[in-house]
């Protein structure tokens, strides 16, 4: 027999439904932006820098003669992306120990931080399964109250 919710949990999946959502999100975009990115460094040979001496900001050729100086946004989209896939395991991770759900759902879920788009249903389908679960539970347990009564 699976593990269910208990009710008195059901504000904290509520809440850390909200946390995954974000986070799903913002991994997502920063997931498409990570491979735009290497799309314009490794296939177009481009690099963007913010505030170098080739201007405000530029794309600068990798290869370039005279080096960039300045705040190098390639390396930062792959520093923010890591950084952001961390919360969204984390925010993963909250919501599937609250459903108590098993581990290849966390898996399932994990690995839309790291297959582009993938965030995106992943979030619709798990918000989706969320809610109707707990609306289930709740009309279920309200019927039980009038029952007794």
């Amino acid at each position: 027999m699976a593990l269910a919710p208990k009710p008195e949990a059901f504000p904290k999946i509520r809440g850390s439904l909200r946390l995954y959502q974000v986070c799903a999100y913002i991994t997502g975009i920063m997931l498409l932006l990570l491979c735009v990115e290497m799309i314009v460094k490794y296939g177009m040979g481009y690099q963007l820098f913010a505030f170098s001496n080739y201007g405000a900001v530029a794309f600068v050729p990798v290869a370039s003669v005279v080096p960039p100086t300045g705040v190098d946004v390639s390396t930062g989209i792959l520093i923010a992306h890591g950084w952001l896939y961390v919360l969204y395991l984390f925010s993963d991770f909250r919501l599937w120990s609250l459903m108590r759900w098993n581990a290849v759902r966390f898996v399932t879920i994990a690995l839309g931080g790291v297959i582009p788009f993938l965030s995106f249903f992943v979030e619709a389908r798990i918000n989706r399964e969320v809610k109707a679960y707990l609306a289930s539970r709740e009309a279920e347990a309200a019927t039980l109250v009038e029952a007794s009564h």
